[in-house]
């Protein structure tokens, strides 16, 4: 998703490689929006599905959240 959203000084490194490469991503095929969409989703299940392991599962559920919003 940041390949095709973000810029080359924002990632510190080249983007737009999946299209250049011809590689049919998700996010390629159905827009960003709809992939950060599907990916809220996602992070959404997997916070409910951890929520019976409590702060057990913390780390877990900010590792999730960090990956699904980092923006570099």
């Amino acid at each position: 998703l940041l390949d095709l959203t973000a810029d080359a000084k924002q990632m510190g490194k080249a983007t737009n490689k999946d299209a250049a490469a011809g590689k049919a991503t998700l996010a390629a095929l159905h827009g960003p929006d709809w992939a950060r969409g599907q990916l809220h989703g996602l992070i959404d299940q997997a916070h409910a599905l951890l929520e019976p392991y409590g702060e057990q599962a913390g780390l877990l559920k900010e590792a999730a959240t960090f990956v699904a919003t980092r923006n570099s």
